[in-house]
Parts: structure tokens; C-alpha cells; sequence
């Protein structure tokens, strides 16, 4: 392959959970952190964008230590690696609930494997070790499958490891993401979950994650009026997010067939036919500003394409 210029890897944001699909279910969404790796170049790290200012430069970055896991993986020494710059524009904010980690991660998996293909070919990745590895970094795959593979995502286990299959996403279909301005951190978020649950709790999950697929592979999304009930996180999550049930109130009542909290929180996730998703998405922002919180509330499609790396000449 012909030595590019710099490489271009665009992950999406992601929401993870779904309601009942705890640690299993995810959805890439049409919002983007954006990775650029300049060849030739001494090392150096620009951050732009969200949370900029709160992300670290150099090999302390998740996107440079997943790079760095890639080319261990991959046994390619550094005195074959080109020295290269990078440059991170940031869309999805960080602790949101919107897979800003997972982001971090897919990117410099993938920017990282690119590179091995240039100078070891032989040695590439597949994408199921890409998978693999970004599922260790996360801890759970719910983030990372979407984020790597775009559109709805289901990960299971087998006798064999660990395995991801699509589901479908309904054209008619748009999610309002609406972010507080606050912080909330995963390691917070799974502090407060318990270690056990009680049996007819776990089975009303399993029932709710069934119509939920129901809805979704038969596009009745009639099904998911009434709210997606969870019992696993959501209960002892949203205390964490003050006003989450007003603003999910708020978003039902401007027209929302349900209301989840995206990942860990604190963004609630409105799922919407188009027609009602603007005014969803002002009266979620509404609430929110009621409460004394600003938000921010984003009309967002789900995106279905794969993250793949651009070489560019």
C-alpha cells in the first residue's frame, strides 16, 4: 500500500442499555468524535471540541493506549511504526451516557490496526479481535459493538466466547438525546446497583426486552408506548439524575413512545416518530431548564455504518 498522508477514523455516539437490555443492547447514533492521524510527523495530541479541556495529551489518552494495545496484539516493535501526530475533534460529551470511552476506545483500535496494515499487513487485526480487546478496555460490549459496528446491536455469549448480532432500527424511528449539564461518571453509576436481584424482577426484564425487539423487527412501535419498564439499573440510576422522571414525563407527554436513560446517565434518551421529535426534544430541554439545569437536547438518527479508517493521500 502506498504510504498515506494521515488517516481518518469517525466513531459515533452511542447509548447502551436501551431501557431493559442492561450490559447487552446498544444503538450507534448519527453524532461523531472524529480521529486524524498525521504520517511523518513528531509526536504531538491537539483535542478539540467537547470536554476538550478535560482530556489528557499524549500516551495517558485512551485513543493512544488502545493504539499502543494494538500494535502488542499485532507483535509490530516501534522501529517499525512511522511517528505520526494526532489531532481528536470531540461531538459527544464525556460522562454523558453517550459512549464517549467507547469512542475513545473503537477510534484507537481502528486508527491502530490501520496503521498495522501499512506496515504489516500480515499482522492486521481482525474485527472480532478488534471487538475482543475493546470489550476488555470497556468492560462490557453494549458501547463497543454499536460503536464498531453501527446500528442496533445485541452481544451474547455462546460456548464459543462472546458474539454480536444486528437487530433492526425502524426508518420511522428518532431518538432525542437530552444531556444535562452535568457530569456522571460509569464507575458512580455502577456503585449503586445492587449485587442480587429478586427472580420475578429478572423475568419482567426478559419479557421487556422481548417486546422490544418485537417492536423493533416488526416496526409496531406501538409496543413501546407505556415505557420500557427495567428493574436492573434504571431504579437505582435515575436518583443520580435530578429531574430524570419529570423530564421523562415531559417527553412522554409531548408525544415520545418511551423513555430511556442512555448508558449510565445522565442523558435521557426519547424515542420518537419524526413528526414529534422537535417538539420532544424543546419540551425535555424545558423541563430540565425548569429544574434549574441546563440542557442540551439533540434530534439524532441512528447511525448504521461500520467505523472504518479513511487513508488519505
Amino acid at each position: 500500500m502506498t504510504m498515506p498522508s494521515s488517516i481518518v477514523v469517525r466513531v459515533p455516539a452511542t447509548s447502551a442499555n436501551l431501557g431493559p437490555g442492561f450490559d447487552c443492547l446498544g444503538l450507534a447514533l448519527d453524532l461523531y468524535n472524529t480521529f486524524r492521524l498525521v504520517l511523518g510527523q513528531p509526536f504531538s495530541m491537539e483535542v478539540t471540541g467537547e470536554s476538550a479541556e478535560r482530556l489528557p495529551r499524549g500516551e495517558n489518552n485512551v485513543v493512544v493506549k488502545a493504539m499502543r494495545r494494538v500494535f502488542l496484539e499485532a507483535d509490530v516493535d516501534d522501529a517499525r511504526l512511522p511517528t505520526f501526530s494526532l489531532h481528536l475533534e470531540n461531538q459527544v460529551p464525556v460522562s454523558s451516557g453517550l459512549g464517549s470511552s467507547a469512542s475513545a476506545i473503537v477510534g484507537g483500535l481502528v486508527l491502530g490496526n490501520a496503521v498495522v496494515e501499512l506496515v504489516a499487513p500480515d499482522r492486521m487485526l481482525s474485527r472480532d479481535d478488534i471487538l475482543k480487546i475493546a470489550t476488555e478496555i470497556e468492560g462490557h460490549p453494549d458501547n463497543v459493538a454499536p460503536a464498531l459496528f453501527g446500528g442496533g446491536i445485541l452481544a451474547y455469549h455462546t460456548n464459543a466466547g462472546l458474539r454480536t448480532t444486528s437487530f433492526p432500527v425502524p426508518n420511522g424511528l428518532r431518538f432525542v438525546a437530552a444531556t444535562p449539564d452535568f457530569a456522571l461518571s460509569t464507575e458512580a453509576a455502577r456503585k449503586v446497583l445492587p449485587s442480587t436481584y429478586d427472580r420475578s424482577l429478572v423475568i419482567e426484564n426478559v419479557a421487556q426486552s422481548a417486546r422490544l425487539m418485537l417492536a423493533l423487527a416488526t416496526n409496531d412501535l406501538n409496543l413501546l408506548r407505556g415505557g420500557l419498564i427495567d428493574n436492573l439499573h434504571e431504579p437505582y440510576r435515575m436518583p443520580l439524575v435530578p429531574s430524570a422522571e419529570e423530564v421523562a414525563l415531559a417527553a412522554t407527554a409531548a408525544g415520545a413512545l418511551t423513555v430511556t436513560l442512555s448508558g449510565a446517565g445522565p442523558t435521557m434518551l426519547a424515542w420518537c416518530k419524526p413528526e414529534q421529535a422537535v417538539t420532544v426534544a424543546d419540551e425535555m430541554t424545558l423541563a430540565w431548564r425548569n429544574a434549574g439545569t441546563p440542557c442540551r437536547a439533540l434530534v439524532l438518527q441512528p447511525c448504521l455504518c461500520p467505523t472504518q479508517a479513511l487513508y488519505i493521500s
